[in-house]
C-alpha cells in the first residue's frame, strides 16, 4: 500500500475510501508547507495556508484530471490559496529602501536622494500599493527571496515569458508611482 502512485491513491479517494488523502497529505505536506512559506514568509500563515490548500484540494478532486500530475494541480491550488491571503492582507508588508528595487528607478534616484529614510519607506509603500496580488507575489519573491525567472513560473504555472512581463509591469507601476509623487514633492520643494 505504499508503493501506491498519485493517481491509484486519487481513484480510491474518489470510490470512497476517503483515507488514502492521507498519503497524498503525507506525501506533499512538507513541500505545500515549504511554498507557502516562499509566498508568505511567515510560519503560522504558511501552515494555515498549507492546510487550507489540502482543504480545497481534497473538495476540488472529483474536477482533477487524471491525464495530468496530481503535484502541479495541487501546486497551483497552493499558490491561489496564498494569493488570496496576500490579496486579504495587501497592505500589511512593502518594500524596504535598501531593497534591489530601487536599482530600476534610474534618474530618479537623484531625486529620492534627497528623502529622509521614513519619506523613502512611504514612497515606496505607496508604490508597492499600486500592485496586484500576482505582482505583489512575483516582485517580492524575484527581489527579496532572489528567485530566478524559472523558478517563479514552476511556482505559478505562468510562463517564463509571463513572469518576465509580469515583473515588467509591475516595476512600471511602481516607477509610474514613485515618479508622480516625487514630482509633487519636488514641486512643494522648489515653492517653500
Amino acid at each position: 500500500m505504499h508503493a501506491i502512485n498519485d493517481t491509484d491513491c486519487i481513484r480510491m479517494v474518489l470510490r470512497g475510501e476517503k483515507s488514502y488523502f492521507a498519503f497524498l497529505v503525507e506525501k506533499y505536506g512538507d513541500k505545500a508547507y515549504n511554498l507557502c512559506y516562499k509566498i508568505l514568509r511567515n510560519k503560522e500563515e504558511a501552515s494555515d495556508s498549507a492546510q487550507e490548500a489540502f482543504i480545497k484540494a481534497y473538495e476540488a478532486l472529483p474536477g482533477f484530471k487524471l491525464d495530468s500530475a496530481f503535484s502541479t494541480w495541487f501546486y497551483r491550488i497552493i499558490y491561489n490559496t496564498c494569493i488570496s491571503k496576500i490579496r486579504k492582507d495587501r497592505f500589511t508588508t512593502g518594500f524596504e529602501p535598501e531593497d534591489a528595487v530601487w536599482n530600476d528607478l534610474g534618474n530618479d534616484n537623484e531625486a529620492i536622494s534627497h528623502l529622509d529614510l521614513e519619506d523613502i519607506r512611504k514612497l515606496l509603500k505607496g508604490a508597492y500599493e499600486v500592485l496586484n496580488p500576482d505582482e505583489i507575489f512575483l516582485a517580492e519573491q524575484f527581489y527579496r527571496e532572489e528567485c530566478s525567472i524559472e523558478e517563479l513560473a514552476g511556482m505559478t504555472g505562468l510562463s517564463q515569458s509571463n513572469v518576465k512581463v509580469k515583473l515588467f509591469r509591475a516595476r512600471q507601476k511602481m516607477h509610474e508611482q514613485i515618479k508622480s509623487v516625487l514630482k509633487e514633492e519636488i514641486h512643494v520643494w522648489q515653492t517653500k
